[in-house]
């Protein structure tokens, strides 16, 4: 196996979860910029979905560009390349679904949740 592919691939992943954390950073700050804006739910929701679609669109970039390193270790080691894969999935869900949970809920954005302004 070749240390370089997977130095490179370590790279990539550490890529994969900073930079859609530095955007969330970014609208949080936003959001706490302007206390007083009525749109800071929304806001903060379409934040939380462009930087679900980033990760998204950046795991799938690494497995397709790293193609050829995972071949490597799957071959070298199936059983753990399979754990692996299968905790990371089950992160990836289990974070999703915290986020819809917490707040991409649909019933906040058709309006029912929210107390009445009368």
């Amino acid at each position: 196996m070749i240390t370089a592919g997977v130095d490179g691939l370590i790279k990539d992943i550490e890529v994969t979860f900073v930079v859609p954390a530095v955007v969330l950073l970014l609208a949080l700050l936003n959001i706490r910029f302007t206390p007083r804006s009525k749109y800071n739910a929304l806001k903060l929701r379409l934040f939380l979905i462009v930087v679900l679609l980033m990760f998204a669109y950046c795991v799938s970039s690494v497995i397709s560009q790293d193609r050829a390193v995972l071949r490597a270790l799957w071959q070298d080691n199936p059983v753990l390349c399979s754990f692996v894969y299968f905790l990371g999935g089950a992160l990836v869900v289990a974070g999703v679904a915290g986020l819809v949970y917490w707040k991409l809920r649909p019933e906040l954005w058709r309006g029912k949740g929210r107390e009445s302004v009368i």
